[in-house]
């Protein structure tokens, strides 16, 4: 047994935080000193049990208990936090000056959790791993013996445990192989070193698992395609208008716009479509139709389906459009320490080791490895390359270090990762007169460490062109080379072969900090057309135009270097590029220079582009081209969010003169949703000056702006509005523009809560987050703060893995209820026991605990009532009648003086387990603290202390 005193604070809590933190204070003692257990038990704490479980747990339980031939036979064992009986010191815990002693029997065993199945959001390593349903056993037969999760193999390889490699151990001497079933026997029985907790508070079972006995490939942020969420039936539009007006000559004209973007989600199937509308009062309105196809995601495949009409990718052939079908692989889908090359570490341990991996002079992996060969495949590096330093220390100190090259190409990968993308239908330009026969295929396979090969194809009518290549990592950077053949025959005319050469390179030196690349393209022969050049001189052909008068490029040459000086000297970048063409004489030649950097919040930049264009013809001469710009913002003052930001900005250009622009501008409002800009400008080559403002606004539901200029006689406006509009089973919410994949959150009166978006729930308790990430973990949390004080919220965070396009609904149960805070005592005017229990006389459920100076905080949703105060054997009723409301959105907080009259001994009553504090719905209690919970709800919101009750039990 073990005494505990404490000194407690003398201002009044809450009641649920009363309640729950003497559990907490009890749960600390006994972690930090579970051995000091002196003396007998005090008779008062053995004679008040524990809260009974509801029926519903009981009768689960025996079913359990029926059926558990299935599982294994749980062994008898006393977890951390369980069975151990704890008194208070009650020298230290007594009440008013007659030394009244304070009832604290119900927190002898802390917060157990309840037997039956919990759905959990199940943590590995501190990362969501999906909501399971896990069950609890009790350890041992006897009734106070504290339950214990159950798992089960296929549970765990959803967590991503590698069992096989768990029970080969570490030292590869081989450990317990976990059987089949339902296992309740401890997981570091079958999976060394690993730990179970469970957070009754949250909801949330953690599982620390040592990182080698995960799968390869399980990074943290990445979620298993089972938990993957494809969403509710739906539909979504995104909206972009714009109306502009403008005088100018005793004249105007007025032009209106919208872009919009449509879609219906069923099931997994995503339809969309796209298209704009133009107006002007003299043509009317114009709709012009662009996209319309249909799309579905393929998990086995990790890839995408479309049937439609889209753009072939840019990265291997000239994009067309198209209207057919594609199937391609979606890197989004794979963990990510695939989505982006990086090498396998190869060496030999000859010790059990520590292996540690540098990269720019920064640890970016560590791990322990067996004797022998070992191979690291899931190191996620810098995406932009840089080598990598590996140091192998040995089990008795030995050190020995090797380098791995590491540069990167956008066509590299992962040795065994592949792309595919495969194509077939009709070309789609509206620009030319015929539609064409389309079929092209690319595939790329990473071979090992330092090389990557891809090849691919492409078919349209009378033409047909090959590719083959590789990307090859080597020491002194990373080369891309690939060949191009096609051939081109054209109607009724000779046909055209010609074969391209490509080659790419890039290397970055972070010591230097530079970053290098050098791009050239050349055509070898006049007779080589690119798909897009092909399928346009087909068209031509059609119409009767030559082969002869279609632009086909022989060279291109581009470069691209970019500097940093030091810590704060800034940076520097240089890019040029030279072309040619076949049938068309001369270079065009471009270069571009430029410098920024910034010094105490003032920043400043200047560059310099030139444009020349070599004409062989004398006629023509050389054409060129020069344009200087400097930027300088200066913040004028310090305060964020405070103080404008006055912008200087001019442009001199060989051929349009000298234009200059100064400004202001700044974002308003309390969560900065509104930005305005004044400006003057000036422009040499007309003399003339124009003063201009705008404004913008973010609402929950749209983007709205506005801005007008005038000067020289002519003036000019326009209202602009962009936004989102999602209809789901439950209505029609507005938002801001909408991402390919979108949350639609459900909070019931909690209007004015908001998203860590910023969003608001409407009135009808909706709002959308309008960016997510697919096929990763997104966790949305609520911010109470601007609701109703009449309503609170269950459960204020949701993670969700959702599938690409989908629109997922997470819900967050609230309970409407009124706060109160009622003075009490007992008849004789003696204080109310500290910490003793409130429950609902109407239903039975606990909905608060008695504070510090006789006080207690509950929230109802009946506006007359009992409540039952109990402790020990005693309780007293008080009775309330709260005034009828004005009408107002929300009654808000109220406090009341009201006696609690004796009533006969009842025993104390269970935990409530509707979830809803005795709003009288019913709802699923194992998704509800044993105790804690109800403790911290019944307390509110606005009066919780600096700390969140919770329960914790660990294994």
């Amino acid at each position: 047994m073990l005494a505990v005193g404490l000194m407690l604070p003398s201002f009044a809590l809450g009641a649920g935080q009363t309640g729950a933190g003497i559990g907490m204070l009890l749960e600390q003692a006994r972690a930090s000193d579970p051995d000091k257990a002196t003396g007998p038990a005090s008779s008062e704490a053995d004679s008040n049990a524990p809260p009974a479980a509801p029926a519903s747990a009981q009768a689960s339980a025996a079913a359990d208990a029926k059926g558990a031939s299935s599982a294994q036979e749980v062994p008898a064992r006393t977890p951390l936090h369980a069975a151990e009986a704890v008194v208070f010191d009650s020298a230290f815990l007594v009440q008013g000056s007659d030394g009244q002693q304070i009832d604290t029997a119900r927190f002898a065993r802390g917060n157990p959790v309840e037997p039956g199945k919990h759905r959990l959001d199940l943590m590995v390593n501190g990362q969501w791993r999906g909501l399971e349903d896990v069950e609890f056993r009790r350890a041992s037969d006897r009734a106070e013996a504290e339950p214990v999760p159950c798992f089960s193999r296929e549970l765990l390889a959803r967590a991503g445990v590698d069992l096989d490699k768990a029970a080969r151990g570490q030292d590869q001497l081989g450990n317990t192989q976990m059987p089949e079933g339902l296992v309740c026997a401890p997981l570091s029985d079958y999976v060394p070193g690993a730990e179970v907790r469970l957070d009754q508070g949250e909801q949330k079972l953690y599982l620390t698992v040592p990182r080698i006995f995960l799968r390869s490939g399980s990074s943290p942020t990445y979620v298993a395609p089972e938990n993957w969420d494809q969403g509710i039936p739906g539909a979504r539009l995104n909206y972009h208008t714009n109306l502009f007006t403008t005088q100018a000559n005793g004249s105007s004209q007025t032009s209106g716009y919208a872009g919009l973007d449509m879609g219906v989600n069923i099931g997994s199937v995503r339809l969309r479509h796209s298209g704009t509308v133009a107006w002007s009062p003299q043509s009317g309105l114009d709709y012009q139709r662009g996209l319309t196809y249909a799309q579905t995601d393929l998990p086995p495949l990790r890839s995408q389906l479309l049937l439609g009409e889209s753009t072939t990718g840019a990265e291997f052939f000239d994009p067309v459009s198209f209207r057919g079908v594609r199937l391609s692989s979606d890197d989004r889908m794979l963990p990510d320490i695939y989505r982006s090359y990086a090498p396998v570490v190869r060496g030999t341990a000859n010790s059990n080791a520590k292996v540690t991996i540098h990269q720019r002079g920064y640890q970016i992996y560590e791990t322990t490895v067996a004797p022998g060969p070992f191979a690291i495949d899931d190191l996620q590096a810098a995406s932009y390359g840089g080598d990598l330093e590996v140091r192998v220390t040995e089990a008795g100190g030995q050190v020995h270090t090797f380098t791995v090259p590491f540069a990167t190409a956008v066509q590299m990968l992962r040795p065994g990762a592949h792309r595919f993308s495969a194509t077939l239908g009709q070309t789609n330009d509206p620009s030319l007169s015929h539609r064409q026969f389309l079929l092209q295929g690319v595939y790329q396979y990473g071979l090992d460490n330092d090389l990557t090969v891809y090849g691919g194809a492409s078919l349209t009518n009378g033409y047909q062109s090959a590719l083959a290549g590789a990307a090859i990592n080597t020491p002194v950077g990373a080369f891309t080379a690939d060949v191009t053949a096609s051939n081109t025959s054209p109607p009724g005319g000779r046909s055209h072969r010609g074969t391209s050469y490509r080659l790419t390179y890039s290397k970055n030196l972070p010591q230097a900090g530079t970053d290098f690349s050098l791009l050239a393209y050349r055509y070898a022969t006049p007779g080589y057309l690119g798909l897009s050049d092909a399928v346009a001189m087909r068209d031509r052909a059609d119409r009767g135009i030559s082969f002869g008068s279609t632009t086909r490029m022989r060279t291109r040459l581009d470069a691209n270097i970019s500097q940093r000086l030091g810590n704060t000297g800034g940076s520097i970048y240089l890019t040029g590029s030279s072309m040619q063409y076949w049938n068309q004489p001369g270079t065009v030649l471009s270069f571009a220079a430029g410098y920024s950097n910034s010094w105490r919040g003032i920043t400043y930049s200047v560059s310099a582009q030139r444009l020349t264009t070599q004409s062989l013809a004398s006629s023509a001469g050389n054409r060129t081209n020069t344009l200087i710009s400097v930027n300088l913002n200066i913040p004028l003052g310090r305060e964020v969010g405070g103080a404008p930001t006055l912008s200087l900005f001019t442009t001199h250009d060989d051929r349009a003169g000298t234009q200059g622009m100064l400004g202001a501008s700044d974002t308003f409002g309390q969560l900065s949703q509104g930005y305005y800009n004044l400006s003057l400008s000036g422009d040499s080559s007309s003399n003339r000056a124009t003063a201009n403002a705008s404004v913008s606004y973010r609402l929950s539901s749209a983007d709205v702006g506005a801005s007008v200029s005038w000067g020289n006689g002519s003036r000019q406006g326009s209202l602009s509005a962009s936004g989102g509009v999602v209809a789901h089973p439950g209505g029609v919410t507005l938002a801001r523009s909408l991402g390919e994949t979108i949350a639609l959150v459900h909070a019931p009166h909690a209007e004015g809560a908001r998203t860590t978006s910023q969003t608001e729930i409407d009135r009808h308790g909706y709002a959308v987050v309008t960016a997510l990430s697919p096929y990763r973990l997104n966790t949305i949390e609520l911010d109470p703060s601007g609701m109703s004080q009449d309503v609170e919220l269950k459960q204020s965070a949701r993670s969700v893995a959702p599938r690409a396009g989908a629109i997922v609904r997470l819900d967050y149960p609230t309970q409407r209820a009124f706060p109160i805070l009622i003075d009490s005592r007992q008849p004789d005017g003696r204080p109310l026991p500290f910490a003793a229990t409130a429950v609902d006389a109407r239903s039975g459920a606990v909905i608060g605990a008695v504070g510090q100076g006789s006080r207690l905080v509950v929230r109802t949703d009946q506006e007359r009532g009992s409540i039952l105060v109990q402790w020990g054997g005693q309780q007293c009723q008080i009775d309330y009648a709260l005034p009828a409301s004005d009408g107002a959105r929300q009654r808000g907080f109220q406090q009341f003086e009201l006696p609690c009259r004796l009533l006969p001994a009842a025993r104390p009553a269970a935990p409530d387990r509707s979830g809803t504090g005795g709003a009288g719905e019913q709802a699923d209690w194992t998704r509800r603290e044993a105790y804690g919970a109800d403790q911290a709800s019944a307390a509110g919101r606005h009066f919780a202390t600096p700390w969140r009750a919770t329960g914790s039990v660990t294994w």
